[in-house]
């Protein structure tokens, strides 16, 4: 008996210190990823050269990951952000097993094709002019595959934002803030000539009930599987993003207008601009929400995981 509590004693002593040393792996890792970002962004650098599917991307994607899964939103104290960390990096003696170059490198082209016809470019939004007024406003939110197109082509401030293992390609990009959509319209109104701007809070609405006087610009009930929000009956709901595109658009053929992600306006809150505010509803908000009698602000530099933006564009 005793000889086998020797050799269980030895077991113990050598493997205690493998055991240590993985922990530590993994520990120094994190910490260090946090030491180097400030205020969601990326180190300089870390993605300014990449191209999708490139080691520099692959790491910033995997670093903007990290970080939404060490955040808790602190409008939702409910979620247990452990198990976001679990789904997004799977760890084995201190090394990852998921490959990040595919979140970016592999666009998922069943989530919907845009329509060439009205965008100025491959990787521009497509935009529609709204009947009897003179703006135009983006079929859809901008997409992760758009923005990640301004980040290749060195805009954006090299600036990755998490998806949070949703997936980017035809989802919409989340977890940007009012002054991160400007430096995406910066970028994508020097590379067409155009000049792109977001929607006001008015332009906003008319865009979103589309000539309709109910409550939601397909009827008075949320009925099922019209939107993605927290009890709209999608297969989204309360989970996360939905791909652009993935319910029936507004009479001006108009997608995700309410629901899905909040969406940016250039309007101040009560002639303070720096706030401004956004409408719309999103995933993991009350059908109510989504309504256009609904106001909200954020400070510009506000960076949430239910908040996108769509581009608007004054016409002749």
């Amino acid at each position: 008996m005793k000889s086998v509590y020797s050799r269980l004693l030895l077991v113990l002593i050598f493997a205690t210190p493998a055991i240590f040393v993985t922990s530590a792996e993994v520990s120094a890792f994190v910490s260090s990823s946090v030491a180097e970002r400030a205020d969601g962004a990326l180190p300089p650098g870390a993605a300014v050269s990449g191209k999708p599917g490139s080691s520099s991307m692959e790491a910033a994607v995997r670093l903007a990951n990290l970080e939404a899964s060490e955040e808790i939103d602190e409008n939702e104290g409910y979620e247990d952000k452990r198990e976001v960390l679990g789904k997004e990096i799977g760890i084995t003696d201190g090394v990852f097993q998921k490959n990040g170059a595919q979140l970016l490198a592999q666009l998922d082209l069943n989530d919907g094709k845009q329509d060439e016809g009205s965008k100025a470019c491959t990787d521009c939004p497509e935009m529609v002019a709204i009947p009897g007024k003179k703006f135009a406003i983006g079929k859809y939110a901008v997409t992760f595959k758009e923005w990640d197109a301004c980040v290749s082509g060195g805009g954006c401030g090299a600036y990755l934002p998490s998806d949070n293992g949703w997936g980017r390609g035809n989802r919409p990009v989340i977890n940007v803030s009012w002054e991160d959509a400007q430096a995406y319209i910066r970028w994508l109104s020097g590379k067409t000539g155009k000049t792109y701007r977001l929607p006001t809070e008015e332009e906003w609405k008319i865009a979103a009930l589309a000539g309709s006087t109910t409550e939601y610009y397909w009827g008075n009930d949320v009925g099922r599987n019209n939107a993605n929000c927290d009890g709209c009956g999608s297969e989204w709901d309360n989970k996360k993003t939905a791909p652009v595109g993935s319910f029936k658009p507004n009479a001006f053929g108009l997608y995700d207008m309410m629901g899905n992600v909040w969406q940016w306006t250039d309007t101040c809150w009560q002639a303070n601009c720096a706030k401004r505010m956004f409408f719309g509803g999103s995933w993991n908000h009350r059908p109510q929400d989504m309504r256009t009698t609904t106001r909200n602000w954020f400070n510009t530099d506000k960076r949430m995981r239910y908040l996108g933006f769509r581009l608007a564009m004054t016409l002749p």
